[in-house]
């Protein structure tokens, strides 16, 4: 005799493929995604006209203390902030607040919904290295194939609410055929006039110790110990001011020479001042 599915196993194998099928229907696509940041950016920087960003390495390192003007711009239909100017480009937050983030997730090959740190995200996953090297190429004339590293790959962990990073991964691929993981994340975010900023970004970068031998690390630490001597040679009053500037970075770059590796290990930035339209 043929035996009958209970009604109870009937009505909740059907709940599953429902649950399922909602999911698959909720999930938006890039275009949608794209379009839902490229709006509440908008949102965001309404009243705001420009904005100036100081960032600071936390624990001093080969980057200085940096602060970028962003000028609110109307380009292609969208009001955005551009950076006008900066004392040197550290790559923090450029991107954070224009169109390349909803350019970044149109081209995505595949969206997931997830938990990461306990928040619901948008897990994006971009493969097209057209689209991933030639972000803002269209306005800076910049020839990506004239570059040393190309990247090949990006996946990003968008908050589902708030429709920010959480954290950008990129595989790069340089010239000589070595691949390095850039890695950034970004937390603390907070609120200025609405446009939300965040106030602590790690950055790790693995692989670039596979590019150098052991020749090139000698040759560094020939370098490190003859800048030592001409310091030395030096007045007090001289040495004292470029130690002031450059020690950090020496003491940095010792470490890095003397360790297991010569990677760079987590480079934490912090935003250290904010001003709204001045």
């Amino acid at each position: 005799m043929k035996k009958s599915i209970s009604l109870p196993v009937t009505l909740f194998s059907s709940l599953i493929f429902l649950l399922s099928a909602f999911q698959v229907l909720a999930q938006p696509s890039p275009q949608q995604l794209a379009d839902q940041i490229s709006a509440k950016n908008s949102e965001r920087i309404a009243a705001i006209d420009n904005i100036l960003i100081t960032v600071s390495p936390e624990n001093g390192g080969f980057f200085p203390e940096t602060t970028t003007a962003y000028e609110k711009i109307y380009r292609d239909g969208r009001y955005i902030l551009v950076a006008e100017e900066a004392d040197m480009d550290i790559g923090m937050l450029s991107g954070a607040f224009d169109d390349q983030m909803p350019l970044l997730v149109r081209a995505a090959h595949t969206i997931i919904s997830e938990t990461y740190n306990g928040r619901p995200v948008y897990r994006v996953e971009v493969d097209d290295t057209d689209a991933l090297n030639e972000l803002g190429s269209e306005y800076d004339d910049y020839d990506y194939y004239e570059d040393e590293e190309v990247v090949i790959s990006a996946v990003i962990w968008i908050d589902q609410r708030e429709l920010y990073p959480l954290r950008i991964d990129m595989e790069q691929l340089t010239e000589e055929g070595f691949e390095i993981s850039v890695s950034l994340t970004m937390e603390d975010y907070r609120e200025y006039s609405g446009l939300a900023i965040p106030h602590r970004i790690t950055m790790k970068i693995d692989g670039i110790e596979d590019q150098f031998t052991d020749e090139d690390l000698a040759e560094a630490r020939g370098y490190l110990r003859e800048l030592e001597e001409q310091l030395a040679l030096m007045p007090a009053d001289q040495r004292e001011m470029i130690e002031n500037q450059l020690r950090p970075q020496m003491e940095m770059f010792e470490a890095m020479l003397e360790g297991d590796g010569f990677g760079l290990g987590d480079m934490v930035f912090v935003v250290t001042d904010v001003q709204v339209n001045r």
